[in-house]
């Protein structure tokens, strides 16, 4: 392929990304976590957002928390704003998965397939657009592969600083990639070791990093201390294997979709694990042929970071007595198994290139296939029931202008769609507080029958209630509907 065409391709692709997700950015109201997270940690001091000094909560993504504080400080409370430290997250993610895909082949063909792959995960996508850290760390991950694959290939000292320093930032934006912040950096050093086998050497390219590595250690014993005794650390999952762990994330990635019929989930899982095992095993041979050297060859040291990560979190599992990461938490897996496809895909370009095409044609065509299929610009499918956030704030301020009223609707909603309501109509600058008061926040109960309007998560929920209630609108695409009182 010519370089111009592969060139433009990148930019075509990492465009359409791009605005995919600043458009769900745009779009999609503001979800139960992410109103957590403004409503709540944003407004702690920065002091206490670093260290847990009042509060330990796994739901405080640090980085991210910080980022919204300072953005929203600048340009006030827009969702998409709130949004912008993610989005950024999405940008390094995007720039290293380039970097890292023109590095792994001389194939145009391999490198754009692994770029595509890289991308092509609707459920990774989605957190692109959310302001949780999830995206970030994953961002400030694959920066820090990025980094990494340059010091392997260099052998200089600041390659190998900035890596350390852009895979503690991926941990500061959520504490679940220690699990990738181990491995990678053990095995960095080790590399560096390797190549640069006299001491004195070794320390004039790593004590910079070192230093880095002491520093992140610090800053992260409180706060981790204290994470560790909160209740949810334990019992936040009830994943207890990791077979069961690699099903939830295809689950999250497919949305469930029976591609091929009711076993699809155990037909992709068994197929991931049984190509990574193969994977591996080429890998230990060609890591036993290179004199046991990760630093020989940059791809080695990809592919060895995914067995790292899944066995420093098999013993966490079992020295903590705590379960496997569900699919959110285990999104940073994604991009390290897809950059396990890749480098397949090259060294398999290096024999009959049938072999790679018979391996990346089916790939990409299911890629492409559940990637169509699952993009919307009006859910979060985690938090399935906030879709309607802005349908239903649109009705209110429509019924508060035709009816000419000059207090606020009094309303109620089901507990769990009040983080989001509450976010629009106290923060988002756009004035919704003007046509609807949301009652104080209250956890799960019966629908009570003191507010003007009540926004239902089902029929089922307000049967008790429609004496004193109708229904005034449906919400698309959602089992959600808005209720009114009745007029007496």
């Amino acid at each position: 392929m010519n370089r111009k065409i592969e060139g433009w391709s990148y930019a075509l692709l990492s465009a359409l990304c791009g605005i995919y997700i600043i458009l769900r950015a745009w779009k999609i109201p503001i979800t139960v976590d992410e109103s957590t997270t403004a409503v709540i940690h944003v407004q702690r001091t920065v002091l206490d957002t670093l260290f847990y000094t009042k509060e330990a909560n796994p739901n405080n993504h640090i980085l991210n928390t910080v980022g919204i504080k300072f953005f929203t400080g600048i340009f006030d409370w827009w969702p998409i704003v709130v949004r912008l430290p993610v989005m950024i997250g999405a940008g390094l993610y995007l720039w290293a998965s380039v970097m890292l895909s023109k590095r792994l082949s001389q194939s145009s063909w391999v490198r754009l397939f692994t770029f595509a792959l890289l991308i092509g995960n609707p459920y990774l996508l989605e957190f692109f657009a959310l302001a949780r850290g999830y995206g970030l760390g994953a961002g400030l991950m694959m920066m820090a592969l990025w980094q990494a694959w340059l010091f392997l290939e260099s052998n200089e000292g600041k390659y190998l600083r900035t890596s350390i320093i852009l895979a503690g930032l991926a941990v500061y934006a959520n504490f679940t990639l220690l699990l990738f912040f181990a491995p990678f950096t053990g095995l960095l050093f080790l590399a560096a070791l390797q190549m640069n086998p006299s001491l004195s050497s070794w320390w004039g390219k790593s004590k910079q990093a070192l230093a880095v590595l002491a520093g992140w250690l610090a800053l992260w014993y409180l706060p981790l201390s204290r994470l560790s005794e909160h209740p949810e650390m334990k019992f936040f999952t009830n994943i207890d294997t990791p077979v069961a762990a690699v099903s939830d994330s295809v689950r999250a990635a497919i949305h469930n979709y029976a591609y091929f019929g009711n076993d699809t989930v155990r037909i992709l899982t068994w197929a991931i694990i049984l190509f990574v095992a193969a994977v591996w095993v080429v890998v230990l041979r060609k890591w036993w042929r290179n004199g046991r050297r990760f630093a020989s060859d940059p791809a080695l040291f990809m592919i060895a970071i995914l067995p790292g990560a899944l066995l420093t979190n098999i013993v966490i599992v079992h020295l903590a007595d705590t379960h496997y990461l569900q699919a959110r938490l285990g999104l940073f897996y994604y991009p390290l198994f897809a950059l396990h496809v890749g480098v397949a895909a090259a060294w398999l370009w290096q024999s009959p290139k049938w072999m790679a095409v018979a391996l990346m044609l089916p790939v990409i065509s299911l890629t492409g296939l559940n990637l169509g299929r699952n993009y919307n610009l009006w859910v979060a499918s985690e938090w399935w029931f906030d879709p309607g956030t802005y349908i239903v704030i649109d009705y209110l301020k429509a019924t508060y202008e035709s009816e000419g009223r000059n207090e606020p609707y009094s309303l109620d909603t089901h507990h769990v769609m009040q983080n989001s309501l509450d976010f629009h109509l106290t923060l988002d600058p756009r004035g919704y507080g003007k046509y609807a008061k949301l009652v104080q926040y209250h956890g799960l109960r019966p629908p009570q029958r003191n507010t003007d309007f009540y926004y239902a998560v089902s029929t089922e929920e307000v049967k008790d209630i429609m004496d004193a209630y109708e229904y005034v609108l449906w919400i698309p695409r959602s089992s959600c509907v808005l209720l009114r009182k009745k007029q007496q």
